[in-house]
């Protein structure tokens, strides 16, 4: 299985971070394909908006090939902060990162990792 490669990120104060991956995303939205350092089966997408300080996950609008939400969902700073900090080790292919992003941070770590990969 080939590696995908991402970037070691200097998020510097996270705060201001979170403030400019919220304006990066905007009020309208976009859809973005989940990113993961192994390759996946297929490929999916999501859709994300910022709504009240927080991003707001759902199906993708403009690609077929969606992740398989069923539900909003809504992402705020404390999980974003959480993600952050463990990045760079699930660049880097840290053992068993991704559980204890998961234990960690929450179920949308996913969709956390693949907007910082994007945007930031």
């Amino acid at each position: 299985m080939v590696k995908i490669r991402g970037e070691i990120k200097d998020f510097g104060d996270l705060r201001k971070t979170w403030g400019r991956l919220l304006e990066k995303i905007g009020s309208d939205g976009n859809d973005y394909l989940i990113f993961a350092i192994k390759p996946r089966k297929k490929i999916r997408y999501f859709h994300a908006r910022v709504k009240d300080q927080c991003i707001v996950i759902e199906k993708a609008k403009k690609h077929i090939e969606t992740s398989q939400i069923t539900a909003k969902r809504k992402i705020y700073y404390d999980e974003f902060k959480c993600v952050a900090q463990l990045y760079n080790e699930y660049i880097n292919g840290t053992k068993g990162i991704r559980p204890r992003m998961r234990d960690q941070c929450g179920r949308n770590a996913s969709y956390v990792i693949s907007l910082i990969h994007h945007l930031l």
